[in-house]
């Protein structure tokens, strides 16, 4: 009976023990827990780093609990030991005061006990709702990713927010503020402008959405066109982190930015601003307005952070915020201290303006109708006595080339589409006229089109009886190479009426094409179809020694300089020639141009590639500015000191006294420009045998048609 009392004691202590400790062990586990979330909610990344260092995914489970204020740990229901050395337990957590179950699975190890799996707890900080039906939602996340979940939550498609997915299941999804746009200004450097609300900042990685066939879709930056209506901003806690765009936009509005004097910048130190109708003076945000009468002129300067505006009455005030400017009626403004042409006048423009500071100095923007923008672009780019049809070319041409202006959104920083300078389209720097806008207004809103897109409708003034391919003209902008990108419309092209075109990519044919100007062309009656000059050498030599230097700074991969048995690109010396010992053409293009040529002297030899570098390189100006090198044309009148080569499209012919030293050099070609898309001569050409604008366009730019944009 002893030995049974003394076996029950045993086995109940025994028992005791073995509760104490599982007790213990539980208690161990508890504790191991309740640290690693409370460590994971509060982003000790040590602690929980070293409580579950085999957890997979456990940076982006710490990253979803650690969502600001959204979590709280709630208590550990129950723990179950399935082994001495393993065991789960089942954890309630607090998402927004609501209890969201886990199970831990737990390990022993060395004596410690560590978490080594978790349901898959994961943060989307911004997803896009674009489906939901029957307890089913697809949320698009910022990487475009597209995911299917359960929930249980209320969504509607097109939301934008930030949630949490466990395992599959959404269970918590917060939208994000709405803010409407009524019209966007400008994008640049994590900066939104919009007109109605001022500058808003951009998160990091902000990602623009539009609705295509039905479907959300996430967009380039670049779709975001200053000057865009009816935009939707998601904000959480003051920060843009998504834009809905439009569906589509068309530009009926042209944003110019003015140069200041002879094009030299964008930015101005001053403007002094009248107007021939009433004007308002108004900034938006802060909803002031100020009124004044025709001819009352207003000054503005830029300060350290606003704008400075001296009024009529000699009183000063300053403006922080972008300043926008409209007048009465048919109104007009000036910029009195703005000239332009020749002989140079103070311009007038339709349209508003906007007045911003930007680098510590103003840009002055001109928003015009697309159409009227034209008015004063077709006689700015063509002589009016060229005739209706010609003008009727050119409006389209130079509308399709602003929409596509639009389109590549290069000045979206600036809050414009164009500027007013030759780098776009010339705007204003001729008055309006009449025949100008019956050109405009009898093409009303026709483009060129390539394969439903606006074309790439470049234009230029003379051909020398051929066109050039625009990839033997441009680079690659994305690659950077040489030749560039094929464009199917902007192709060689023989501009003779009659007569076969000699294989002018050869010396033979150039020699003989570009030497006569006897060849019948559409351009015959342009003073530059053909043209000639000579250089002496020393002249020669001293306009190498100044260009070759800012043409390798300007493009350095496209100035090589000769190393050993090769030509790499290297900085250029400031006496780069020395005695100019041979002038060579290394390659030209299908309609003959000038692709690379080589340069030989006694310090140096280098080779020039693309057109417009070899047209500055050898620019026939005097670096002297006291003598003058001149361009005979094929109507005999004489040109001094010209800017450029007038074009690629020449030949060399060296002439050496009896010792074989170069004495001069003489350049004959045609044409002026760069030679790729339309001739503008050409243009009168046809138009003069009685072609319509179609059918010049369709000769220009072939495979593409004129229809309504």
């Amino acid at each position: 009976m002893r030995k049974i009392l003394i076996l029950v004691l045993l086995v109940m202590l025994g028992g005791f023990v073995f509760f104490y400790s599982v007790q213990q062990t539980k208690n161990t586990i508890a504790e191991t827990v309740t640290q690693f979330f409370t460590a994971a909610i509060n982003g000790d990344e040590a602690v929980f780093a070293a409580l579950a260092p085999r957890l997979q995914g456990y940076k982006e489970l710490a990253a979803a609990l650690q969502a600001p204020r959204l979590w709280q740990f709630g208590e550990i229901k129950q723990i179950r030991l399935t082994s001495l050395h393993r065991a789960t337990a089942e954890i309630v957590l607090f998402l927004v005061q609501k209890p969201v179950s886990l199970e831990a699975v737990l390990v022993r190890h060395q004596g410690n006990w560590q978490i080594i799996a978790l349901p898959q707890l994961v943060e989307v900080p911004l997803a896009i709702v674009t489906e939901s039906e029957n307890e089913q939602v697809t949320i698009m996340k910022a990487d475009g990713e597209e995911v299917e979940l359960y929930t249980k939550l209320n969504l509607q498609p097109f939301t934008v927010g930030s949630g949490i997915v466990l395992d599959g299941n959404l269970v918590y999804f917060a939208a994000h503020e709405q803010l409407m746009l009524a019209k966007l200004l400008s994008l640049a450097d994590n900066i939104l402008e919009s007109e109605n609300s001022g500058l808003h900042k951009l998160a990091e990685k902000t990602i623009f959405l539009q609705e295509q066939a039905g479907k959300i879709k996430i967009v380039p930056a670049n779709n975001a066109f200053p000057g865009m209506e009816n935009l939707t901003a998601y904000v959480r806690e003051g920060v843009i982190e998504a834009v809905l765009l439009p569906q589509e936009f068309k530009p009926q509005q042209l944003r110019v930015l003015l140069k200041t004097n002879n094009f030299a910048h964008l930015l101005h130190q001053e403007i002094y601003l009248t107007a021939t109708a009433d004007f308002t003076l108004e900034d938006k945000i802060a909803q002031e307005k100020y009124q004044f009468a025709p001819g009352q002129t207003l000054h503005f300067r830029p300060l350290q952070a606003a704008v400075a505006v001296t009024f009529p009455s000699g009183e000063s005030k300053t403006f922080s915020n972008r300043l926008h400017l409209y007048t009465s009626g048919k109104g007009r403004f000036k910029v009195e201290n703005l000239r332009r042409g020749s002989p140079a006048f103070v311009p007038q423009y339709r349209g508003k303006f906007e007045i911003s500071l930007y680098n510590q100095g103003l840009l002055l923007l001109n928003e015009v109708p697309l159409e009227a923008y034209l008015y004063s672009v077709v006689p700015s780019e063509m002589p009016l006595n060229f005739g209706l049809e010609a003008l009727k070319v050119q409006a389209i041409a130079a509308r399709t080339y602003a929409v596509a202006s639009v389109l590549r959104n290069s000045l979206q920083k600036y809050g414009a589409h164009v500027d007013d300078s030759v780098a776009f389209q010339v705007y204003n720097n001729v008055p309006e006229d009449a025949l100008g806008i019956a050109a405009v207004e009898a093409t009303r809103e026709l483009i060129v089109k390539y394969d439903g897109a606006p074309a790439d409708t470049r234009f230029f003034s003379t051909s020398a009886g051929v066109t050039a391919a625009a990839e033997e003209v441009w680079h690659d902008d994305e690659t950077g190479n040489f030749p560039g990108k094929t464009v199917p419309y902007l192709s060689v092209r023989s501009q003779l009426q009659s007569g076969m075109l000699p294989d002018v990519e050869t010396e033979k044919g150039a020699h003989e094409f570009f030497t006569s100007a006897a060849w019948l062309s559409y351009d015959s009656s342009s003073p530059w179809f053909r043209w000639q000059l000579t250089m002496k050498r020393a002249e020669l030599e001293a306009v190498l020694t100044r260009s070759l230097p800012e043409r390798w700074q300007a493009q350095p991969q496209f100035v090589l300089t000769k190393e050993e048995d090769k030509f790499v690109s290297k900085e250029i010396p400031s006496d780069p020639v020395g005695t100019l010992l041979d002038l060579n053409v290394v390659r030209r293009g299908r309609g003959g141009n000038l692709l690379e040529i080589e340069i030989v002297g006694t310090k140096g030899t280098y080779r020039v590639r693309k057109e417009y570098n070899i047209r500055f390189t050898l620019r026939p100006q005097s670096p002297d500015g006291k003598s003058a090198i001149l361009i005979k044309r094929s109507d005999g009148s004489i040109v001094r000191n010209y800017s450029l080569l007038p074009s690629a499209f020449c030949v060399f012919e060296i002439k050496r006294a009896d010792s074989g030293q170069i004495e001069a050099v003489q350049i004959a070609g045609g044409g002026n420009g760069h030679g790729v898309g339309m001739s503008q001569w050409g243009a009168r050409g046809l138009a003069e045998k009685g072609a319509t604008y179609r059918q010049i366009l369709e000769h220009y730019y072939p495979r593409c048609t004129v229809e309504q944009f």
